[in-house]
């Protein structure tokens, strides 16, 4: 019968150091996993992931159970052969190991706090280095019940109350909340973590022995996903770390707005009022050069091929004014457009009307390729860009194009 590592993180979230001794090894690739008589190390499960750290001076990149055998996966091999009964010292990166205790002792205590404000069950619960959220099995949640839940999770995190670890038969744990009964139970029991007066859940993770170390649980955003909800939040340092990342967005822009950050939301109201106004006026710009370049440009049309001929290259013209002038060049009859615009974002748009029987697309590829950029269309009407051109280059590339069309006058 294979022996089961003692997994002392059960009683023990807080010892960072520890010595055990080596068991059995085995090669896997360019890496090597030990399994120790006991370890500190979590393993990974219930949502929470993996502890990291070092062993002989050796970083350990992943841990994994197994048939209650916990095996450490090394980064790299040992300079010197490890063998059974070799005494290993263990040291766990404590930061992500606390990190993961706050964040997951905060799950425990948000999940409680959504069942008792709006009677909200989780569902689902994942954590990374990155990421926490939990999954409820409700909807539209408003504002006022994220605000109590809120604000009672804290409550409890202020009252600093005890977190506390005991094993219950299966059979005894009537009112413990069980979200999915594991397949084997890595202890004589069911373990149960306590939140005293408050929660009661089965748990094989770690977690901080009273709330006060969470520090603070702030909720960040609400995801509508069909009938459930997910709701990311931070806890302890990430909580911390948020605020300031967002504080100092917010700092700026109440700099920038020349004033507090309660004026922020007025400020970028007044903001939205004048960049409204700005599009209307130039919008109206837009189509008086629209309509005026286009008299321009049909006035000085060629028409010695049996339809009017422009050829037009602008400095800075983006795609919707070329769009916007091309359809204005060919509201009348026997019309070929050419238009093109220069820069970093250069642009090209062909049109002709329906009297006119020329391929728009076929053109446009073949220009919009000797630039280095790309593009295509219907007969009629085609675009392209992503090319970077001079007004030379586009004017050139139009002009050369032009003397090559066919003459339709018979």
């Amino acid at each position: 019968m294979m022996s089961m590592t003692q997994r002392l993180y059960y009683t023990d979230s807080y010892t960072k150091q520890f010595n055990a001794t080596l068991v059995e090894q085995q090669i896997d690739g360019s890496h090597l996993l030990l399994k120790l008589d006991q370890t500190y190390f979590y393993p990974g499960g219930g949502g929470q992931p993996h502890d990291t750290g070092i062993l002989n001076d050796i970083p350990v990149i992943e841990v994994m159970a197994q048939d209650g055998v916990i095996w450490h996966k090394l980064a790299q091999l040992p300079p010197a052969p490890l063998l059974p009964g070799h005494t290993i010292e263990g040291i766990i990166d404590w930061p992500r190991r606390f990190d993961f205790m706050q964040q997951h002792t905060g799950q425990h205590l948000l999940t409680q706090a959504f069942v008792q404000i709006a009677n909200a069950n989780t569902v689902g619960f994942h954590l990374t280095p990155d990421n926490l959220t939990i999954d409820l099995d409700q909807a539209d949640l408003s504002d006022t019940v994220i605000a109590d839940v809120e604000a009672l999770a804290n409550q409890i995190i202020t009252e600093n109350r005890p977190v506390t670890a005991r094993v219950l038969p299966v059979d005894e744990a009537e009112g413990v909340r069980i979200r999915r009964l594991p397949g084997h139970l890595a202890t004589d029991g069911l373990r149960v973590i306590e939140i005293a007066n408050f929660d009661s859940t089965a748990c094989g993770g770690t977690h901080v022995a009273h709330t006060g170390e969470i520090g603070l649980l702030k909720i960040t955003r609400l995801e509508a996903r069909g009938f459930e909800t997910r709701v990311e939040f931070r806890c302890g340092g990430r909580a911390l770390r948020d605020y300031q990342g967002k504080h100092r967005v917010i700092s700026h822009l109440a700099l920038e707005a020349n004033g507090r950050y309660e004026d922020l939301p007025a400020a970028f109201s007044r903001l939205h009022i004048d960049l409204n106004a700005a599009r209307d006026r130039l919008r109206i710009y837009r189509d008086l050069w629209v309509e005026a370049q286009a008299e321009r440009l049909l006035a000085g049309a060629d028409t010695a091929r049996g339809y009017r001929l422009i050829v037009f290259a602008s400095p800075d013209r983006d795609l919707n004014d070329l769009k916007l002038l091309a359809s204005r060049l060919t509201t009348g009859s026997r019309v070929v457009a050419l238009l093109g615009s220069a820069g970093e974002k250069a642009a090209l748009v062909f049109a002709r009307t329906a009297d006119v029987d020329l391929d728009m697309g076929s053109l446009l590829k073949a220009a919009a390729s000797q630039l280095g950029g790309r593009g295509g269309g219907q007969a009629a009407f085609a675009q392209g860009g992503g090319m970077n051109a001079s007004l030379d280059q586009v004017q050139a590339a139009l002009t050369t194009l032009a003397q090559s069309l066919p003459d339709q006058s018979a």
